[in-house]
């Protein structure tokens, strides 16, 4: 058998049928085993090895300029310590007619201009406007979760989340926004110690403080707590 046609510029990432065609391929070509299918229209060279990067690449491919990724998506863009979702979240503008996309959960919003950064490449939801969006999306609890992420690697500043929630005074939701922040804990350390701090305090005890040294009566260290009731 003939050796497949491989045209280098197509090695590179992502493409759609139309950048084959100027590569001299037709869809015909892209049936072979030398390609793979990533969407509606989108292909990649079975050359490079699967992953996140190439996943996002080629969505964005098959998507409108105006659109952005979002929700857990943004987080993991951001950097927040969550896994890369299955389900790729996508926000574009209402009047968009945009149909689904496989492997895309598609929201129609108004995102301002100043709340899309550039993360790893991509449009990306500013990460205060992507906590705002996963506060309404997500479980309370888990909500915490990932404002606790924010705070504690100093993605965000409490005075951001203050920011945040006196723009949209007045709005829908905003009630819950503030109950999440008042929850979060900028000094923990794991999920599992944001879910635990958030169901003692939403049960109705004291909150405990966070990540407490204790010592012996010499001053030795002993031991430091996730979670310290000194009573």
């Amino acid at each position: 058998a003939p050796h497949p046609v491989v045209p280098i510029e197509l090695t590179q990432g992502p493409f759609t049928v139309e950048d084959a065609r100027r590569a001299g391929l037709t869809r015909w070509h892209l049936k072979g085993a030398s390609w793979r299918r990533m969407g509606r229209g989108t292909y990649t060279w079975v050359g490079l090895p699967p992953g996140p990067a190439i996943a996002l690449a080629a969505i964005r491919a098959q998507l409108p300029a105006q659109a952005v990724f979002s929700g857990r998506t943004a987080a993991w863009l951001h950097g927040l310590d969550v896994p890369f979702p299955d389900i790729i979240e996508v926000t574009i503008p209402r009047q968009c007619g945009v149909t689904r996309r496989h492997g895309v959960a598609i929201s129609r919003a108004h995102v301002d201009p100043d709340e899309v950064v550039q993360r790893q490449g991509h449009r990306t939801t500013s990460l205060c406007r992507t906590l705002v969006d996963l506060s309404q999306a997500l479980a309370l609890i888990e909500a915490v979760v990932i404002i606790d992420m924010a705070l504690h690697g100093r993605l965000l500043k409490p005075a951001e989340s203050e920011r945040t929630v006196s723009v949209r005074a007045g709005t829908r939701n905003v009630t819950r926004l503030r109950r999440i922040l008042g929850l979060a804990e900028p000094k923990a350390e794991s999920p599992m110690e944001s879910r635990l701090r958030a169901r003692l305090v939403l049960a109705g005890l004291t909150r405990p403080q966070s990540q407490v040294s204790l010592h012996d009566q010499g001053g030795r260290f002993l031991a430091r707590v996730d979670l310290y009731y000194p009573e």
